[in-house]
């Protein structure tokens, strides 16, 4: 029996559902999990017990970012109390409960940390840091890399290749993320309209603003189309959205969806379009195949890589120009659509199941 540690959210409403099950699929082979939840912050230790192994789900010192000494302090303990022979840590929970791990076991602890996020992305993204913020985070992060990491996990070939990149090093290992299947079965569409819609981040990354001026200017010189476009998601461009929305009859906004709401507002359309400018993965993408609903995706996404363009997708450039493009083949093409439907999901089961990221990742870690 090992013991492994793992740093993320025990919260099966977002990504971290691949993680809790990742432990379930440790544990039922006979092996005992830590696992740590930022969020949702369990204030007594919880356990569950296996035929074999057993999963203990506890949270930090304090629901706040764990970022302080106290949280080193906490941490400490419960290495002492463990001491797991693996950590797999994600965001901010990976570096204490990595770096602490590795110093306190002189090195013997194997430990893995995700890289979620491309350097561009975050460059993107985060344009209010200034130049030397960005370059001393950097350097943090590639020194803590080095130092304490043993294996990183990148969810595409592309992750892999920005953080080798950005980082020199080949500790890169793709492990591509996965997706719960949740789908059960799949209404018809009505109407005669032709449904594109976009779920994510309001953000300069995923190409939302080109998206909607390019879907203006192609709706103002093809004034027969029957493409119209649905909006949903939130974040710091919200504002200037609204206003390049604003009287638009072709375009329907929903903003923050509940995340029960997701897989019927992707099921209801006959496309999901991925404009962004760069994306490590899109787990986006992965729901919407998951869904049954086949994907219109740029092809600076990590997503892309795995796809054939014409069979569970169209693939363009994320820029104004391809996307206007885009939307003419979309009618050009629309007799496809149903055998793509079936395409993205057939894809979805054939390369990002549960079951196939859990045997991947157990296979890596366990050698």
């Amino acid at each position: 029996m090992k013991t492994i540690l793992i740093a993320h959210n025990y919260k099966e409403d977002s990504f971290a559902v691949n993680s809790i099950s990742l432990a379930h699929y440790l544990a039922d082979q006979g092996n005992k999990v830590i696992f740590i939840s930022y969020c949702p912050f369990f204030v007594e230790k919880e356990t569950i017990k296996k035929d074999k192994g057993e999963i203990i789900i506890c949270s930090w010192s304090s629901e706040k970012r764990p970022t302080t000494i106290r949280d080193v302090i906490w941490f400490t303990k419960l290495y002492f109390n463990y001491k797991p022979s693996i950590v797999i840590g994600h965001f901010v929970g990976a570096n204490i409960s990595i770096g602490i791990s590795k110093i306190l076991s002189y090195n013997k602890t194997r430990t893995f940390s995700y890289y979620h996020t491309l350097t561009e992305q975050i460059s993107l993204d985060n344009q209010n840091r200034t130049k030397f913020k960005r370059k001393l985070l950097s350097f943090r992060k590639k020194l803590f890399y080095k130092l304490f990491c043993d294996r990183i996990i990148c969810p595409s070939q592309l992750a892999k290749q920005d953080f080798e990149k950005n980082y020199s090093s080949k500790k890169g290992l793709v492990i591509v993320n996965p997706m719960k299947d949740r789908f059960l079965n799949k209404n018809n569409i009505g109407g005669n309209k032709i449904i594109i819609s976009f779920l994510g981040r309001f953000a300069v990354s995923k190409g939302i603003v080109e998206l909607l001026e390019a879907f203006k200017i192609y709706k103002k010189n093809n004034k027969s189309s029957n493409i119209i476009l649905n909006i949903a998601g939130s974040g710091n461009l919200e504002s200037e959205i609204k206003k390049l929305i604003k009287n638009e009859l072709d375009i329907f906004y929903y903003g923050a969806l509940n995340y029960k709401d997701i897989d019927k507002y992707l099921q209801n359309a006959h496309f999901t379009i991925i404009p962004s400018k760069t994306d490590a993965l899109n787990m986006v993408g992965i729901e919407s195949m998951m869904n049954e609903t086949p994907l219109l995706i740029s092809n600076t996404t990590g997503l892309a890589h795995y796809l054939e363009d014409g069979k569970e997708c169209f693939k363009f450039d994320s820029n104004i120009e391809a996307l206007i493009l885009l939307f003419k083949r979309v009618e050009d093409n629309f007799v496809k659509q149903s055998q793509m439907a079936i395409s993205a999901r057939a894809t979805f089961l054939s390369k990002f199941s549960i079951e196939k990221y859990c045997f991947n990742f157990s296979e890596e870690i366990l050698k």
